[in-house]
């Protein structure tokens, strides 16, 4: 207990908290008001989240006001922080989870879920499928990962470690992977705040106070960088378990090789009496490491291991779509669009010149040993958030226990270089010494730069086809862009098969068009793209441009100038209903820019589903109320909009009799926080009726069970004759709901501006 105490807490009670402890309090604090502000805004009307935020305002106040003690000590300081980001963090990812996003978001937890149920079958998870689980989850083809050929991958990519590390923790009852890769985040930064100096305890957890959200949103990145986490541990303690460390969290996901060259350099320089044999024993732990959980699926299924997880890093693999927050999307931003190739020669490029500078200074250099992935993955053609950010983990430790890097002794180790000494021996000996060194890093990066160049110089004085966008629409009134008609040259001596992407966002969107002709050298057609589904439209007022593949050859063909996605704002958007999304709050998919909502319901049994055999001719909605004692169930499908945008036409179809008294109803309502319009349909009534009260309205429309009816509302009127004041935007809600045990439907397949 006590040297848990002095590895989590360590700072004697009687060492006053130096400037960065106290800040590090701070951020504590603050983190804690800061995440139950949060959680009052997502949702300030339930009980939970009142108490939650209540909580966390009091811990964050308390932490705050502790600042102001004269007689705080160092101790009290690193105990506070403690607890403080560890509430916070566990706070955030759990209301992130269960309220935010309920449901997976990313095929590559949809793929990890799949390695742990066919495992679990005594299956090898390699060879198959995992668009029947996407599919499930409610995932569109947004979510999809598409080659530039047109084609994606639904296969799971990474080695046997990233779902049997999950295993364990799921036969536990963590069936939420995303619980379990909370727990390796968990056990990252309690690593990180006990090997941190006491000074420095407090702040060395600032820089992870956002994971816990992104775990929420299924980034399974936390497993294997709790595995460099014991990387940077174990380097000084065990050195070997270093290695089989290193090894483990390839085996999760093979991005983390990029740091094995540079932790070679490092072990080159710290162990001078005997490189060879322990350059050479560790490379066999890492190796041994790797293949060791791989091994079983390498026996059982070794062609489909090879297909998915090494196969794809291989040259002759039709690549991915650029994009991300790298140079890659940056250049695209600008316009300049540039093959896959140009990017893995410039990271090779980037990484021999990062090797060099670091074998050189290593003295200088040596606590940012983590930092270089970051710099070489900001060059790779996919440049996601996570391929960098991650490596923070190990990186915080390096830099707390290392110190920062000494430029100065790096400058000056290069300056000395250069002393302007007769130096010694013979003037070959001089030149292998200090040159060739250097002449080798020149030569390999004029070979890079030179392959870089031509690739670029030949795409610009070669041009592959004429691109230009001759207008976008939304023929369906969503509110984004959705059909784009664009003109393409075939500039090429070859037929092409042109596949296209559009690029408003940090990642492009593979779009569907209408010809599947080959475009022959010379000759020019007209296309009309359409956006698989509602992400993939261009956001209304956005910027955007097209990029063009060749589907027989994966090289690009070039890429628009910017166009702007000019479309006028629809009354209401998607009024059709015909467009469906995932929404992660809810965990299931619901037509796009509509809010579904549900009270006091079974998910499981009431809900919405599509109408029609591709789903684009409605919604149903379905209450289905099986307790007598649960109270009104209900369930709505909302969306913000102008007063004047609520006078609709609504083409509906009830199964219920109306019972008021009962509140068995179908209805609409038009609300600003403060007055409120509801609109009743009764096949009871005869004639409409209103009744006025102060705050609200209640209009009851009779209409016809189990027929298709058609209604037109005019709220704008209504209110105006109340003599509420206009707002600037009103919420239209179309809700059913009950109190009554039963099964109740409607049906709904316009709600047409009039």
């Amino acid at each position: 207990m006590r040297k848990a105490n002095g590895f989590f807490v360590s700072g004697s009670s009687q060492t006053k908290p130096a400037r960065p402890a106290r800040f590090g309090l701070g951020l504590s604090g603050s983190f804690l008001l800061g995440v139950g502000l949060w959680v009052l805004i997502v949702n300030p009307f339930l009980l939970l989240t009142e108490g939650l935020a209540a909580g966390l305002f009091a811990l964050g106040i308390f932490n705050l006001l502790a600042l102001f003690r004269n007689r705080l000590s160092l101790l009290r300081v690193n105990q506070l922080s403690l607890v403080g980001y560890t509430v916070s963090l566990a706070a955030m990812y759990f209301f992130a989870s269960r309220f935010v996003m309920v449901s997976y978001t990313t095929d590559t937890i949809v793929g990890t879920y799949m390695g742990v149920l066919r495992v679990l079958e005594l299956q090898s998870p390699y060879g198959f499928s995992i668009k029947p689980l996407l599919d499930r989850f409610g995932f569109s083809p947004s979510f999809y990962t598409p080659g530039v050929d047109g084609s994606f991958n639904f296969h799971l990519a990474y080695p046997s470690l990233s779902f049997l590390s999950i295993l364990p923790f799921y036969l536990l009852g963590f069936h939420d992977l995303r619980d379990t890769v909370f727990i390796f985040f968990g056990l990252s930064i309690l690593l990180i705040f006990g090997l941190a100096p006491a000074q420095l305890k407090s702040v060395s957890l600032a820089p992870f106070g956002l994971f816990p959200f992104v775990i929420a949103g299924s980034w399974t990145d936390s497993v294997w960088a709790f595995f460099l986490v014991l990387t940077a541990f174990l380097w000084y303690r065990h050195p070997k378990s270093s290695w089989v460390s290193l090894g483990l969290a390839v085996a999760v996901k093979q991005i983390a090789i990029v740091a094995a060259p540079f932790l070679l350099i490092r072990l080159w320089h710290e162990n001078p009496q005997s490189r060879v044999r322990s350059l050479s024993a560790n490379v066999g732990l890492m190796l041994t490491a790797f293949f060791l959980p791989n091994l079983p699926f390498i026996i059982s299924t070794p062609d489909s291991w090879w297909a998915d997880v090494v196969a794809p890093f291989l040259p002759n693999t039709p690549a991915q779509v650029p994009g991300g927050i790298g140079l890659s999307s940056f250049l695209l931003d600008v316009g300049i669009a540039l093959p896959s190739s140009f990017f893995l020669v410039l990271m090779v490029g980037v990484s021999t010149a990062l090797l060099y500078l670091y074998s050189r200074h290593y003295r200088g250099l040596n606590s940012l040993v983590f930092a270089f992935p970051i710099l070489v993955f900001f060059f790779y053609y996919r440049s996601f958030p996570n391929y960098m950010a991650y490596w923070l983990f190990p990186l915080v430790i390096e830099l707390c226990r290392l110190g920062g890097p000494n430029f100065r002794l790096t400058f000056a180790a290069r300056l000395s270089s250069i002393a302007w000494r007769p130096p010694a021996g013979t003037f070959l000996r001089i030149m292998r010494r200090r040159l060739t060194p250097s002449l080798m890093v020149v030569m390999a990066l004029t070979v890079v730069f030179a392959g870089v160049s031509g690739a670029y110089i030949s795409q610009a004085a070669s041009p592959r086809t004429s691109i230009q966008i001759n207008g976008v629409t939304d023929p369906d009134s969503i509110g984004a862009a959705t059909v784009i008609n664009v003109t393409v040259t075939n500039l090429l001596l070859a037929p092409v098969s042109p596949v296209f992407f559009v690029k408003y966002s940090p990642l492009p969107y593979i779009w569907v068009n209408n010809s599947t002709a080959l475009l022959k050298s010379g000759s020019t057609s007209s296309y009309v793209i359409s956006a698989p589904d509602a992400l993939s439209a261009v956001p209304r007022g956005d910027q955007f441009h097209i990029m063009i593949y060749d589907k027989l050859t994966g090289q690009l063909l070039g890429e628009s100038s910017s166009w702007k996605a000019d479309i006028p704002a629809p009354p209401i958007e998607n009024p059709g209903l015909k467009w469906w999304i995932l929404d992660p709050s809810v965990g299931t998919r619901v037509p796009f820019n509509w809010k579904l909502a549900l009270s006091n319901t079974d998910p499981v049994w009431s809900g919405i589903s599509p109408l029609g055999v591709n789903g684009t001719s409605g919604v149903q909605m379905i209450l289905n109320n099986t307790s007598p004692v649960a109270g009104i169930e209900k369930l709505a499908l909302s969306q913000k909009v102008l007063l004047n945008g609520t006078n609709v036409g609504i083409h509906f179809n009830q199964s219920l009799t109306t019972d008021i008294a009962n509140n068995l109803i179908f209805a609409a309502s038009v609300a600003d926080g403060t007055h409120t319009l509801y609109y009743i349909f009764s096949d009871r009534a005869n004639q409409q009726t209103i009744t006025s009260y102060a705050t609200n309205t209640t209009i009851i429309i009779p209409t016809q069970r189990s027929q298709w009816n058609t209604i037109s509302l005019s709220p704008q009127s209504i209110w105006t004759a109340q003599g509420w004041t206009t707002p600037q935007q009103v919420t239209f809600s179309l809700f059913l709901e009950s109190n009554t045990l039963g099964v109740y439907y409607v049906s709904l397949d316009g709600i047409n501006p009039l």
